[in-house]
């Protein structure tokens, strides 16, 4: 607590000199209420009502900021807190800036960035490219997604290329994904590494994109396979309204909506099986200006596949989907100011051989939400 006091501290100080400096201090606050209803096939259902944070935009605050230092070359840095606006805590493990902390260096031959950021497809932060581009709720509706979505991670290195024609490309390599939670020493096969490989393309009203993310994971007893996951997607603006598609496969994937909870349900040594579930995944979406605000609306579909869940010594196989839609409409009070309210449903099923369950049919999940809140951005 003292250290964080202290971090705090330091912050206030570093905010107030930023007139003299090129820094920025920046955040989001958003608070609203949310209802959320689910049901498990052999569970109870259950419905919740409360103040929520992060509905529309996840609630931060942050400081960023450039120095020239000659010939084309500049120096950036981007320090970024995460936090929820109902109770005040912050999130990502209690870090004070989980949300990014970087150092950039900056040219006419590209960027390179290091520290702490989000991964390609992570829909988090400055390199937030798949999402950014393909998906018109940029990584789901809250509790509405099933696509494979990838993290911030730690000790990662970060290179973009200039543009040439509209196109860039975009490489990524973390050398230990979390130095929190995991233990041994970063750089070797004893830790979870990621790199990822991304070309995006801006032809005016069409933007693409297309990126390849690897998660290598620690060498361990219960190793699994590595995670490749493949992803192609782009917008279209037609002014009237901006249409958004995007298409994954995921090789090896450890989790699959709330399937990571289902597989335990069904089998407990499902989650830790080496060979992963192999996967597609679909998103179709759209922003409509209506009456001064803007309508977002999307549909996602996955189906999966996983050939190694097992139940002691008894070998089987399940076969997953996942169908979710969702709507939300913001309206500007102000530059700074938004209201907005939401609905969404989401239907996971899993269907196991019968020899390791004791169910005779598929196993579902239901999701529904309905929400509203206020977003005020300084």
């Amino acid at each position: 607590m003292k250290k964080t006091l202290a971090a705090l501290a330091v912050l206030g100080a570093f905010a107030g000199t930023a007139a003299a400096a090129d820094v920025n201090l920046y955040g989001i606050i958003d608070t609203g209420l949310a209802y959320t209803y689910d049901k498990v096939t052999d569970g109870a259902k259950e419905d919740t009502f409360g103040m929520q944070s992060g509905y529309n935009s996840a609630s931060r605050f942050g400081l960023k900021g450039t120095e020239e230092l000659g010939n084309g070359l500049k120096v950036g840095f981007k320090l970024e807190n995460g936090f929820t606006s109902d109770d005040g805590n912050f999130k990502y493990e209690d870090r004070l800036f989980g949300r990014e902390a970087s150092l950039s260096l900056m040219s006419e031959f590209g960027t390179i960035s290091f520290g702490r950021m989000g991964g390609v497809a992570s829909s988090a932060g400055t390199y937030d490219l798949v999402y950014s581009i393909a998906d018109s709720f940029d990584g789901g509706d809250n509790d509405v997604l099933g696509l494979q979505i990838s993290d911030r991670y730690d000790n990662m290195v970060t290179y973009q290329s200039p543009k040439f024609a509209g196109v860039q490309g975009t490489a990524q390599y973390s050398f230990k994904q979390n130095s929190v939670s995991g233990e041994g020493t970063e750089g070797t096969s004893k830790v979870d590494r990621y790199a990822s490989l991304a070309l995006t393309g801006d032809f005016g009203p069409l933007q693409l994109v297309g990126a390849y993310e690897l998660s290598k994971y620690a060498n361990t007893a219960d190793e699994h396979d590595e995670t490749h996951a493949f992803y192609v997607g782009g917008n279209y603006d037609l002014q009237v309204l901006k249409l958004f598609a995007l298409a994954q496969y995921t090789k090896a994937g450890k989790n699959f909506g709330s399937y990571s909870d289902l597989l335990g349900a069904l089998a407990p040594t499902a989650e830790g099986d080496e060979k992963g579930i192999d996967s597609y995944g679909l998103h179709l979406g759209t922003i409509v200006p209506v009456l001064g605000g803007d309508l977002t609306a999307g549909v996602y579909y996955v189906d999966g596949e996983t050939d190694t869940l097992t139940n002691g010594s008894v070998q089987g196989s399940a076969d997953m989907t996942y169908l979710g839609f969702s709507a939300r409409y913001a309206y500007p009070l102000s530059k700074r100011t938004s209201v907005y309210f939401g609905a969404g449903y989401a239907e996971e099923k899993i269907d196991p051989s019968a020899s390791i369950t004791t169910f005779e049919d598929e196993y579902t999940h239901k999701i529904g939400q309905a929400y509203a809140g206020i977003t005020h951005k300084f």
